[in-house]
């Protein structure tokens, strides 16, 4: 066993303690449960299928029993398993059990195939960020799970921006700043993790060799550093105490106590007198810096266990969780923060609620670096008031969420007009905070606003209004610079288009371009994401034999290609997302509306330009024979419950309107909200949590600081719980 594969054993034993310790699990209960509440559930919802007369796909239920020991049932019972986490089986038009009764036989199933050797992996997959959907959403939105909610004790690893906002560098060359870790888990969405951000052997050494160069590229730069490693002979105590302090401060966010300081200073000393003081000051340094505290959140709790078992997070640990749920600054630095601790305010559940509604109400001032070049761009980026939407960890959220950065690294093979990359990442980023800022149904907003657009009259009518707010606030004597600026972006104006069909930002180019390849839209790529991000969906691992592969043809637009999905295999899968990804051929691949694609008949090819005027059209016609075929952009939403909500689109435009309407869209945002915050997936014991942050939305008209309020100050946030003697966190209660 690795190094990495034994931490994360270790942690899994941490987290679902009950189904990894299998051997706890009485086999006799198990084969009561199946024999009492799961063969039945099974012959009323599988065996006219997979039963004695009928086996569709080759999968028979009806000769096994509860059983796990033969390896065969165990491949049959694990693809049962993925079916119902999935939702794929029952298929829509059958009798479908109800939530309660698939999550006893996923229950069942979960800890028989654990009881037969398949407990890592199972429990390896539940942690996954991408596996966050398989916890039931009826049960976690139904009201009857009762049972209290808590987070597993944990160690949760700093991450990448946390050691940002910890300043070790002071002078950064070439103004990046040194991140000395990187995330671990892949970069396709929510990240950081608790479960997946773990410090193995080799992690750890490359954490040392950065942090070291990080000292001794700040031995000149830091004036305590400067102090010990310049002077002459041993450096003074005051000097070494100072700079311990500082120091310490800086890598756990906390002030260090008396021990501690007599520890690390008897500690320095010695190894200045062995190695001199630069080498003695790096050794103690590296000592504070790789310390436990230094290197992981520790979220253990540590007042008196409740009735059940759980400890609510220490002043300083609710300081810290805090601290990191706004921005990457220590609590030590967030001035709120300090005066909530000295005044004893984190240990009452009201106390901590005022303080999270003070960080809200302070908020951030906007995003002012790596401005765009494009004009209209960077005053939607910068210029917004200060506001909580520009907190760190909330601009971090939705771009994690929606992932319209990426689209600054998605390198365009095809014609069109570009957009630079600053420029894709600035104008939402700015849309996105000044939604949130206003507060007022928030997600609705983000869904189908109109600011979206590059709409000339609107966006002059905001430089308009910035214009006079920057007039009011400067000296009489400053208003010819800023006029000179005003006239600037009129000058610009000129080159915007008149956009209104645009709602939302899943219609901005920043959106279109990351779910899009190097030269054509993906409809799988976006209808997946919607399935899953907004309507809470699950879907299968791609099984390794599928040929992914939609067949090139320039003669054929990117619908006709996509037949081939149409065949039983493909479209049991495809049935869910494509519907939803192909209204979005309301845009080119480069997100610029069209109507029409213009097909030239002498080349057998589409033209690229996603709009041509009458005189472009017949200046081509005088070469070639061209077709205008308008674009077909139906599509369909289904699996929401919801009967005003499921059922065709016409377009892009429609589809992202009715599903800002959804109660299930509200609940995913708010799902993927609770993960982002928590760092961990949801269980069913989070179901009062969830309900609350989305009562919490509704009530307040749209408002999401109510619902980081409900998260920041649940019991899911704040109470820790070792369970090594429960048996599951997810059954419902």
């Amino acid at each position: 066993m690795t190094h990495r594969t034994a931490i994360l054993f270790l942690l899994l034993t941490l987290v679902f303690p009950g189904p990894l310790c299998a051997v706890e699990t009485d086999t006799a209960d198990l084969q009561e449960r199946f024999t009492a509440q799961i063969a039945p559930l099974l012959q009323t919802s599988c065996m006219d299928c997979h039963g004695a007369d009928t086996q569709e796909g080759n999968v028979a239920l009806h000769q096994l029993g509860g059983d796990l020991t033969a390896p065969a049932s165990i491949a049959i019972w694990g693809r049962v398993l993925e079916q119902l986490e999935t939702g794929a089986m029952p298929p829509s038009g059958e009798p479908q059990p109800t939530a309660a009764q698939r999550q006893a036989i996923v229950d069942w199933l979960q800890e028989t195939l654990v009881r037969a050797g398949r407990g890592f992996e199972l429990q390896a997959k539940r942690l996954l960020p991408e596996y966050g959907n398989r916890v039931s959403h009826a049960l976690l939105f139904s009201g009857e799970i009762q049972t209290p909610a808590y987070t597993p004790a944990r160690l949760w690893r700093i991450s990448p921006h946390i050691y940002r906002g910890k300043r070790y560098q002071l002078q950064v060359a070439g103004g990046i700043e040194a991140e000395p870790v990187a995330y671990s888990s892949k970069s396709s969405g929510i990240r950081d993790y608790a479960s997946q951000e773990v410090m193995d052997e080799s992690g750890f050494l490359a954490l040392q060799a950065a942090l070291d160069d990080i000292l001794t590229n700040q031995l000149r730069v830091k004036p305590g550093f400067q102090a010990i490693a310049e002077a002459k002979g041993q450096p003074s105590p005051e000097a070494m105490e100072r700079v311990i302090a500082e120091e310490f401060l800086r890598a756990t966010g906390r002030p260090i106590n008396d021990d501690e300081r007599a520890r690390f200073l008897a500690f320095m000393t010695a190894n200045i007198r062995q190695g001199g003081n630069e080498s003695g000051l790096k050794i103690t340094m590296l000592a504070i810096y790789l310390s436990t505290e230094a290197v992981y959140r520790m979220e253990l709790g540590r007042g008196e266990p409740d009735a059940f078992g759980r400890r609510q997070l220490s002043p300083p640990e609710v300081a810290l969780a805090i601290a990191y749920a706004f921005g990457d600054t220590p609590p030590a630095e967030v001035s709120i923060l300090q005066q909530a601790l000295r005044n004893d305010r984190l240990t009452k559940r009201s106390d901590i609620e005022a303080v999270v509604r003070q960080m809200i109400a302070a908020g951030a001032p906007p995003v002012r670096h790596e401005l765009p070049a494009a004009f209209f761009a960077r005053i939607v980026q910068s210029d917004d008031d200060r506001g909580f939407g520009w907190h760190p960890r909330v601009v971090r959220f939705f771009d994690e969420f929606f992932q319209y950065s990426k689209a600054a690294g998605t390198f365009k093979d095809s014609p069109g007009a570009p957009i630079g990359s600053r420029a894709l990442t600035a104008a939402p980023q700015g849309f996105i905070a000044e939604i949130v800022n206003e507060d007022r149904h928030v997600f609705e907003e983000l869904l189908t606003s109109p600011r979206f657009n590059e709409n000339q009259e609107a966006l002059l009518a905001r430089l308009d209004a910035l214009y006079q707010k920057k007039l009011s606030k400067t000296p009489e004597s400053q208003h010819a610079g800023i006029t000179a600026w005003y006239n600037d972006g009129l000058k610009s104006a000129k080159r915007l288009r008149q956009e209104t069909f645009r709602a939302g930002i899943l219609t901005h180019n920043s959106w279109l371009i990351a779910h899009s390849t190097n030269a054509e839209n993906h409809p799988v790529h976006r209808g997946i994401w919607i399935r899953e991000r907004l309507l809470a969906g699950n879907l299968p691992d791609l099984p390794i034999d599928v040929d992914a592969t939609i067949p090139e043809g320039p003669d054929r637009t990117l619908r006709e290609r996509h037949a081939v999905t149409r065949a039983q295999s493909c479209w049991k899968c495809h049935q869910s997302f494509d519907p939803l990804g192909m209204p979005f051929e309301s845009f080119d691949d480069r997100g610029w509306v069209r109507t029409a694609r213009y097909f030239d008949k002498g080349k057998n090819a589409y033209l690229p330009a996603p709009h041509l005027s009458e005189e472009e059209l017949e200046k081509l016609r005088q070469k070639s024979e061209i077709v205008v075929i308008p674009v077909d952009a139906t599509g369909g939403i289904s699996g929401t419950g919801e009967p005003d909500i499921d059922g065709p689109v016409h377009d892009a435009r429609e589809l992202v309107q009715r599903l800002a309407r959804s109660t299930r869209v509200r609940q995913s945002i708010i799902r993927h909200a609770f993960r982002f915050w928590m760092g961990r997936n949801e269980m069913l014991s989070d179901s009062q949590t969830l309900i609350a942050a989305d009562q919490a939305y509704v009530t307040s008209g749209g408002k999401f600081s109510e619902v980081l309020v409900a998260l920041l100050t649940s019991d899911s946030f704040l109470l820790r719980k070792d369970d090594s003697a429960s048996t599951s966190a997810s059954r419902p209660h």
